[in-house]
């Protein structure tokens, strides 16, 4: 049940709730708005915990919110069982815009999760929802992003294996390995660029010699440039 706050409380008591809730930007609110907003942060809890209860009702869609059709898949995500409806499922993957990911934890389908939903499709005949090439190329691109991450990993091993980075050494080996292969990432994976730029910024933060600065500067210039 949704029970909302008003005017009897006191404002002390009302900056307490706020605490409580972990509400920001309410030091300077009078009465009014603290209440108001109490109440809509209240109201937002209050419908995430109604479509939340709904989610982990497995005779319940989490897609469409109505009753499991049957075929239905099932994924499993930190050790639970979800399940979805099979044609449900197949049309929220090809409306996806790159990733294939779980719609509820937002976590990437594994290969073997695709191999098993292909399969099911395979076995019930279902066909005029099925866009096999459009799945194929976004597994493809998946495994591009993948292999060039990889290649940027084995760039810094490089960089921790020695302990002086040279002038030289960085502008003739490890910068025009990044220039290479963070081109094609831009152009391929851009919505994926920040979280990769900045974990390798983290990475080489850790490095003992001074002249990682360069490196530094120059993976966050690719943020700045490009606006990630």
């Amino acid at each position: 049940m949704l029970i909302l706050y008003n005017s009897i409380f006191k404002k002390q008591q009302l900056h307490n709730i706020c605490k409580l809730y972990n509400i920001k930007n309410y030091s300077g609110a009078n009465k009014d708005k603290l209440i108001k907003k109490i109440n809509s942060n209240k109201a937002c809890i209050y419908i995430q915990r109604t479509y939340r209860s709904k989610f982990n009702d497995e005779f319940i869609c989490p897609i469409t919110l109505c009753k499991l059709e049957y075929p239905y898949v099932c994924i499993k995500n930190y050790n639970n069982f979800r399940y979805y409806s099979l044609n449900e499922f197949i049309e929220y993957l090809n409306r996806s815009n790159n990733d294939l990911r779980d719609p509820i934890t937002r976590e990437i389908l594994s290969d073997s999760s695709l191999k098993q939903i292909e399969n099911l499709v395979i076995y019930y005949k279902i066909k005029k929802t099925f866009n096999k090439n459009a799945w194929k190329k976004k597994k493809d691109l998946r495994l591009e992003f993948l292999t060039i991450t990889t290649c940027l990993n084995e760039i810094l091993n490089q960089i921790f294996h020695i302990e002086e980075l040279t002038f030289n050494y960085i502008y003739s080996h490890i910068l025009p390995q990044f220039i290479y292969y963070f081109h094609f990432l831009l152009q391929r994976h851009k919505n994926n660029c920040f979280t990769v730029v900045n974990n390798y910024i983290n990475c080489i933060n850790h490095h003992p010699c001074d002249n990682k600065i360069y490196l530094i500067d120059y993976l966050k210039s690719i943020i700045s440039i490009n606006n990630l």
